[in-house]
């Protein structure tokens, strides 16, 4: 039996990197709101852990997913939690980060079923976007048909000669989410000054990179075993509004490949498929398993000899945890031409789970 939780606050926990943090109201909400999620993904036999058991069976039930078998348990009941804790083979959170061990621990969870703090470090290392810049820059260097670049500043000076350089630009702090921490910049006014200097002075560096004519998102998703072999699982094509996602399609695999085949070859996103499971797999050294994404784009741009043509920015960011992705992997149909998109929205005065059939609305 796995016991899982949704910590959908999780990327920005990464930045606060600390066991006592509060997560922002946004974040308490869409977790309360969606606490029921994993069911999507969990197994027969498995246990979710929510506040409120009533309030996540009506709300899987009016949201029509999720498979059965699954049972929620309330974790502030910390007699049901131990003995949970005692039957559980493994911890499944959204994603890994101190406060979320805080928590897990608090309710019942045994510590020595949960990352050390060393490990915790390591995958915030990994999840830190100088990371994603590494991959990025060894990617490029090695398959033909990609762009992009992030570079890591720690200073304010070289941010003025990258604006000079780009004209327009996006910031990036090295942890966030949901398109908190990142500015769209063309020039730099002293707003966007003093946030530059708060996140150096907080978090030691800032990410830039040059403003990309996006035309889609998509990304990779892949799972790690217990033996450190690194697991392909599918394609993700999503859409985000300034960094926030809003939804994305669910469909058998063949057919997201035909429409990414539209802009670029299929080889190359088996190349780039295969390259990231290598360099995740050799950077990961068997010291995490579990579910991992890769963001990506397709632009437009213009070669060395400034023809324009259409390539694909194969690493925006790493995510070392469970996605969207995954969870639309989960939902997709097992037949030609019954696609639906799979969309988290916030309507009157929370969050809802939406699955619908028209996916022109998005894509």
């Amino acid at each position: 039996m796995k016991l899982h939780i949704f910590n959908p606050e999780h990327d920005i926990a990464l930045s606060a990197n600390n066991d006592f943090w509060t997560a922002p109201h946004a974040g308490r909400q869409l977790r309360s709101d969606l606490c029921w999620l994993p069911a999507i993904w969990s197994e027969e036999g498995d246990v979710v852990l929510v506040e409120d058991v009533e309030y996540a069976l009506l709300a899987q039930k009016k949201a029509g997913v999720g498979r059965k078998g699954i049972r929620f348990v309330n974790m502030r009941d910390r007699n049901a939690v131990l003995q949970l804790n005692a039957m559980a083979e493994e911890v499944c959170p959204w994603g890994w980060d101190r406060n979320i061990v805080h928590i897990l621990n608090k309710c019942g969870i045994e510590r020595s079923k949960m990352p050390s703090p060393e490990s915790l470090e390591f995958f915030r290392e990994v999840s830190d976007r100088r990371t994603s810049s590494m991959l990025l820059a060894d990617i490029r260097k090695d398959i033909g048909g990609l762009c992009g670049e992030a570079h890591v500043l720690t200073e304010f000076p070289d941010l003025l000669r990258h604006v000079a350089m780009w004209d327009k630009v996006v910031l990036k702090s090295p942890w966030s989410s949901s398109g908190r921490g990142v500015r769209y910049v063309s020039d730099i006014s002293e707003t966007t000054k003093r946030w530059v200097m708060k996140v150096l002075r907080t978090m030691g560096h800032i990410m830039v990179e040059p403003m990309l004519d996006k035309i889609l998102d998509f990304g990779m998703e892949y799972n790690v075993l217990s033996n450190g072999e690194v697991e392909y699982c599918g394609l993700s094509l999503f859409k985000t509004v300034h960094g926030a996602y809003e939804g994305s399609i669910l469909a058998l695999e063949e057919e997201k490949e035909e429409l990414l085949e539209r802009y670029v070859d299929k080889q190359l996103l088996l190349d780039v498929q295969r390259y990231i499971a290598s360099w995740m797999k050799e950077k990961l050294n068997g010291r995490y398993h579990g579910p991992f994404g890769v963001d990506m784009m397709i632009v437009r741009t213009v070669d060395n000899a400034g023809t324009p043509h259409i390539a694909i920015d194969p690493c925006v960011e790493i995510n070392l945890r469970r996605t969207m992705g995954h969870v639309a992997l989960s939902l997709s149909p097992t037949e030609r031409g019954k696609e639906e998109v799979m969309q988290i929205a916030y309507e009157g005065t929370g969050y809802h789970f939406r699955k619908f059939t028209d996916h022109e609305l998005l894509f």
